[in-house]
């Protein structure tokens, strides 16, 4: 399925399902994808994001679709619609998946499975969450994380 702007396809993306695929370079810093809530409640589900200390929101594809990285080409920041605006935290090439840190909105995993499956050479193995993210990693993400969650570790 290609995505409304052409730069982005959703597709096969192994064990994990489907995935969110740049159709398109991409440079760093750029917008690479709007979520947009299109629901909210105080429950967390499968596909929900954490978008505050007790309010989670179903978002609109692509971005409901885009995988965890531990290593992510796609940082999140927090938007005028009350979700997240998908960056690109490097160059991405034409093809490659895209992922985000769920680390970076959840305080606790929204992840369905136990173990990761990101692949990359970095992975954490286990998605814990915000709580659990280590302190260099929340250094390095720190523009990248959602708000509530930059206010929490400020205080």
């Amino acid at each position: 399925m290609t995505l409304n702007n052409q730069t982005l396809v959703v597709s096969e993306a192994g064990q994990k399902g489907l995935g969110v695929f740049a159709k398109a370079p991409f440079k760093i810093g750029v917008l690479v994808a709007s979520g947009k809530p299109l629901s909210f409640s105080h429950l967390k589900s499968a596909h929900s994001f954490q978008i505050d200390v007790d309010l989670h929101a179903e978002f609109d594809e692509p971005a409901r679709l885009i995988n965890h990285s531990c290593d992510p080409n796609l940082g999140i920041i927090n938007n005028q619609f009350r979700g997240y605006d998908f960056i690109a935290l490097r160059d991405i090439k034409r093809g490659e998946e895209l992922g985000w840190d769920y680390c970076t909105t959840e305080f606790i995993s929204i992840a369905i499975r136990d173990k990761c499956l990101c692949e990359s050479k970095i992975c954490r193995v286990k998605i814990s969450g915000f709580c659990d993210l280590p302190e260099f990693l929340k250094k390095k993400y720190e523009p990248f994380i959602a708000s509530y969650l930059r206010q929490l570790h400020q205080t």
